[in-house]
């Protein structure tokens, strides 16, 4: 996450403001305060041959120090406004990167353009801190010297050389302390005649956004806990296969504090404080959920019909080996986190475009996803039954960044392929029977 990032501009309200909420009339800003180019700003009057060829190298340089940002339609002289023809300098721009740098740094682009002028403007790119430096550009390294960007000279170097592997490094380590499950929730049976627990599958998640959203400076805690305690009872409609439509929501009921979050629980019985699905809101927007996976009530009469369905077995003993999960109330608290969290965060701010996120499964081998439907009674004729055959996934071990191209029902359901193909289905018909569960 960014805890920290450099802006050029300011709103009225004395905050800095980042590249999702700049308009045109901002770059004014520019020439009116003199802000020169420097260690975080690079200016380009046009987009010329030469500039395209340099555009690597600099946008390079930028992920491996701290980040900045890069304008073209901006004078080198004088910081005047300069208007560009608005073309795909997005998509070029991306292309250049995949061919020339490795790995490829992250980018956030907008065209900017005047009242009543819609095919001229300002391009501006903003270069975050890269996660995995050192960036390399047509096979060097480059840092930032003053107001350009210069190749790395291994000798000479050696020491900033060590540093960008540190930051990785560093970045690493931060990421692995966060995605570690702290809170008091289980999933497990009371021990029995002096035996020891029996340990159930969890589900734990870890979002975390590209920028701090710095929540407590747009609500109060307070406010901020009524908000999402309000909002997360509320109905919400999706549309899902052949256009029908499905409404849904995870209730959270009962809120507390902690240092730096707030945690919530989607029940208010003390008795389950520590087996129900918990949801810690931290105040940079970071998000941890916690999920018992539930299984069927009734293990013996689901067995009962998967014997009546399956034909590939011998020993009708075998099917005591495994566990049931109930597929359709876990994989919908599952897209309730998520739900949840995006509703809620993407009307709290404007940043929320591309975060990590990583899916712990723990205990889970020999679990099966079991679908109280038709569709999946058929799939158990044909293909028997499927089930975990590993105890413990981890899904984005390189805490990868996504980016968050939609928020309706179908393209949420893209966060948990993973999850479904761990129990042994193929994403296609894991989305397809759940599908079915939901209507």
């Amino acid at each position: 996450m960014i805890e920290s990032y450099y802006s050029p501009f300011v709103g009225t309200d004395g905050r800095k403001k980042t590249i999702y909420e700049l308009t045109f009339d901002d770059l004014h800003q520019i020439q009116k305060n003199e802000i020169e180019e420097g260690y975080q700003i690079e200016y380009k009057r046009e987009i010329s041959p030469t500039v395209r060829r340099k555009i690597p190298n600099i946008i390079a340089s930028f992920a491996n120090e701290i980040g900045g940002w890069l304008f073209f339609g901006i004078d080198e002289e004088d910081r005047s406004i300069n208007l560009i023809e608005k073309k795909s300098y997005e998509l070029l721009i991306n292309n250049m990167l995949k061919d020339a740098t490795n790995p490829i740094p992250r980018i956030v682009a907008r065209f900017l353009t005047p009242p009543n002028e819609a095919n001229h403007g300002v391009f501006v790119i903003w270069i975050p801190e890269g996660n995995n430096p050192p960036y390399i550009s047509y096979g060097k390294i480059y840092r930032r010297i003053g107001s350009s960007s210069s190749p790395v000279k291994e000798i000479e170097d050696r020491y900033h050389l060590d540093r960008l592997y540190q930051k990785s490094e560093e970045r690493m380590r931060k990421m692995e302390e966060f995605c570690t499950k702290e809170l008091t929730i289980y999933n497990r049976k009371w021990p029995v005649h002096g035996k020891s627990y029996v340990h159930f599958g969890m589900c734990n998640m870890y979002l975390i956004p590209t920028y701090d959203l710095k929540l407590t400076s747009r609500l109060e805690p307070e406010e901020l806990k009524q908000y999402i305690l309000k909002k997360s009872k509320q109905k919400k409609t999706y549309t899902i296969k052949q256009n029908a439509l499905v409404s849904m929501n995870l209730p959270f009921l009962k809120a507390s504090y902690s240092a730096e979050s707030i945690v919530f629980r989607n029940s208010d019985l003390m008795d389950a404080y520590d087996r129900t699905i918990a949801w810690e809101q931290f105040f940079n927007g970071s998000a941890k959920f916690h999920i018992p996976i539930p299984y069927q009530p009734s293990p013996e009469s689901v067995i009962h019909e998967i014997q009546k369905n399956a034909s590939n077995y011998v020993d009708e003993e075998m099917f005591f080996q495994f566990q049931y999960v109930d597929a359709k109330q876990f994989l919908s608290a599952v897209l309730g986190c998520f739900i949840e969290y995006f509703e809620c965060m993407k009307n709290l701010s404007n940043e929320l475009d591309e975060m990590i996120i990583v899916i712990d499964l723990d205990n889970i081998r020999n679990d099966v996803l079991y679908f109280d439907t038709t569709s999946f009674r058929e799939f158990v004729r044909r293909e028997g039954i499927v089930f975990s055959d590993k105890n413990k996934y981890r899904f984005n071990k390189s805490y990868l960044t996504t980016k968050l191209v939609s928020y309706d029902l179908m393209g949420l359901l893209q966060y948990f392929d993973q999850v479904i193909n761990a129990f042994g289905l193929s994403k296609l018909t894991g989305m397809e029977l759940f599908l079915d569960s939901m209507q």
